[in-house]
């Protein structure tokens, strides 16, 4: 069985292992009920094109959604580890993006 460290028939490079590409945690305001959304991915804009066209059960009845923050973190494993920290604590929340002077 092959792993995602070997490499593809033909030469290419194998791909990049998830500990070292971006992630984000991103911030959606919903401008039906006024709540926001608190996420993590690797890809930003796909993610909110999903929010908006109904993909994701958790905000498929709270369109349309704006966002409002991305914060970029140096691994995915980071960015979901710190979703959930933001989920369970919004001081926590407020306090890193007063860090970042985005408040």
């Amino acid at each position: 069985e092959r792993s995602v460290w070997d490499a593809e028939v033909g030469g290419s490079s194998p791909p990049a292992p998830t500990m070292f590409i971006k992630g984000f945690v991103y911030i959606l305001h919903s401008l039906k009920d006024n709540k926001k959304y608190i996420g993590s991915t690797i890809n930003v804009k796909n993610r909110l094109i999903k929010h908006n066209s109904g993909e994701v059960r958790s905000t498929k009845f709270r369109r349309p959604l704006v966002l409002k923050y991305i914060l970029e973190y140096d691994s995915i494993k980071i960015a979901s580890f710190m979703e959930k920290k933001f989920k369970k604590s919004h001081d926590i929340l407020v306090r890193e993006l007063k860090k970042r002077k985005l408040l």
